[in-house]
């Protein structure tokens, strides 16, 4: 007999983090697309060989065998239309690039949140999520990460990021979205399951967090629960360096996480 872990919903919350560090090198080098930005697991588990292991396991396949054909897809389990996933990649990427970032994410999914009855991981170039906690279609402007680096600017810098980002906000486009002005460039992602508005919504939060949180940095990004947005001083790779990552400032770091809470998974039995 296994636990079940199924119809309460199941609501993933993460903290909000903010490292600004305006004394990293601005980048230079290409984005490792792989990189760990962040995760979060459940405090609900599941037993293995349980129906909602079964769930799980169907949803992450569908997911690795989607990402090299599309850049966002989301898939409920056959046995448990509560249990849905999703993924989203950048959307300017290539397939290949995509579907070794989806893979790679799955691979932290399964050694981070082991068991865990909702994980989410964000990776440079995309982000994995599944779960019972009704999440899909809905907006989420959290702050989960936060980072800003780069040399220190000036005024007319910032004038330009801000122009740069509202590039973004006004921005008619879908789900990815890139600007300029001057020397500073910009792009967003959001995720697929969010409309129009909600997209524009997202940024524009995105958007306001950098503009108030980076002072005169010369790179930064932010990611949301839907949503993530990032600027750059022409020159740089469009962030950070993985090498940052490995000095412990961004990428390569775990955040406490915050978990899950699931009534369900506390009581009553499920055959497998």
């Amino acid at each position: 007999m296994a636990k079940r872990v199924g119809a309460a919903a199941a609501t993933l919350i993460f903290p909000v983090v903010s490292l600004l560090l305006l004394l990293l090198p601005t980048a230079t080098c290409d984005d490792d697309y792989s990189a760990f930005v962040y995760a979060g697991c459940s405090q609900g588990r599941y037993d293995a060989g349980s129906r909602y292991a079964s769930g799980v396991d169907s949803v992450l396949t569908s997911i690795a065998n989607s990402a090299p054909y599309d850049p966002y897809a989301n898939f409920s389990a056959p046995s448990d239309a509560t249990l849905v996933g999703l993924y989203q990649c950048r959307s300017d990427l290539p397939a290949s690039v995509c579907t070794g970032c989806v893979r790679s994410a799955i691979s932290r999914l399964s050694s981070l949140c082991s068991w865990a009855a909702g994980g989410a991981v964000q990776l440079r170039a995309c982000f994995v999520r599944y779960g019972n906690d009704s999440f899909l279609g809905k907006q989420d402007t959290t702050v989960l990460f936060k980072k800003c680096g780069g040399a220190p600017g000036s005024a007319g810098g910032a004038a330009m990021r801000d122009s740069a980002l509202g590039a973004l906000v006004a921005a008619a486009a879908g789900g990815y979205r890139s600007g300029g002005s001057g020397g500073v460039q910009a792009m967003s992602q959001c995720v697929g399951d969010l409309g129009a508005k909600a997209c524009s919504d997202c940024v524009s939060a995105a958007a306001a967090q950098l503009k108030a949180g980076c002072g005169y940095a010369s790179a930064g990004e932010v990611y949301l629960g839907k949503c993530y947005a990032r600027f750059w001083g022409n020159g740089g790779s469009g962030g950070f360096s993985s090498g940052a990552g490995r000095r412990g400032h961004g990428f390569g770091m775990v955040i406490n996480m915050k978990h899950l809470r699931s009534s369900a998974s506390h009581g009553g039995s499920d055959s497998s």
